[in-house]
């Protein structure tokens, strides 16, 4: 059963990791898909159905043309997954302002933007569903990566705000919260603080992309219909210690 067919559905960051795994598992359900990257936009090739868009999350224009360019072709826009981001392991105390500013306008201020562009068309067609990946840093901060966890901080406030404000208007918006999930983002830690890392997870192992994908998939649809405002955490039970 396809479980999206025929949803309009923007994935951003989507030619590697969670995003990639995500567009893969949503071409499967019948959605149509538009896929952004910064970089690498030769990646999303083997979506041979889906629009591809480079998008800079610190460009207003490049954003402004995702919208105009996914209406445009589509007349709507029913999904938004805003997974775009940047990380960086560095302590606290060693963070530049030029590093501080980078990971806002990409992490926040950029998705801030984009959000304020799609809520808008979604509040014209009465509905919309939003998954923002955020994550578990966010919820339980980070000693490595402290700009990082307090932007994530932000994604999950952020979610919280347009579920409370745009719910009147059938816009559901949810986020989810990662956790040591098989991605590039692992290569900044050192093989023994992993192995420590895992050992103090309940399930023993790293999460993987497609799991992630899951659950967004879950938020996405039509499944989850009564839920917004909320943070999965998807982490192998990390957070309940």
């Amino acid at each position: 059963m396809q479980t999206l067919r025929n949803k309009v559905t923007i994935i951003t960051g989507a030619s590697r990791g969670i995003g990639y795994a995500t567009a893969q598992l949503f071409e499967e359900n019948g959605a149509r898909l538009v896929l952004t990257a910064k970089e690498n936009l030769d990646a999303l090739d083997v979506f041979t159905s889906a629009e591809k868009v480079r998008l800079d999350l610190t460009s207003e224009d490049t954003i402004d043309y995702l919208v105009k360019k996914t209406i445009k072709n589509f007349g709507c826009i029913d999904i938004f997954i805003n997974n775009a981001g940047v990380f960086t392991h560095k302590d606290f105390e060693l963070i530049t302002a030029k590093e501080l500013t980078e990971m806002i306008d990409i992490g926040l201020k950029g998705p801030f933007m984009l959000l304020q562009k799609i809520v808008g068309q979604m509040k014209q067609q009465k509905k919309g569903k939003i998954v923002n990946v955020s994550s578990l840093s966010g919820r339980i901060g980070s000693s490595g990566a402290t700009h990082y966890a307090a932007v994530k901080a932000g994604i999950i406030a952020l979610t919280k705000s347009l579920a409370r404000s745009y719910g009147k208007h059938n816009i559901v918006v949810n986020s989810i919260a990662p956790s040591l999930i098989e991605t590039d983002m692992l290569k900044h830690i050192t093989k023994e603080r992993l192995k420590n890392l895992i050992e103090s997870i309940p399930l023993k192992r790293l999460g993987r992309p497609e799991e992630v994908a899951m659950a967004i998939l879950f938020l996405a649809s039509d499944t989850s219909d009564y839920i917004t405002g909320q943070t999965l955490c998807i982490d192998g039970g990390l957070s309940m210690l």
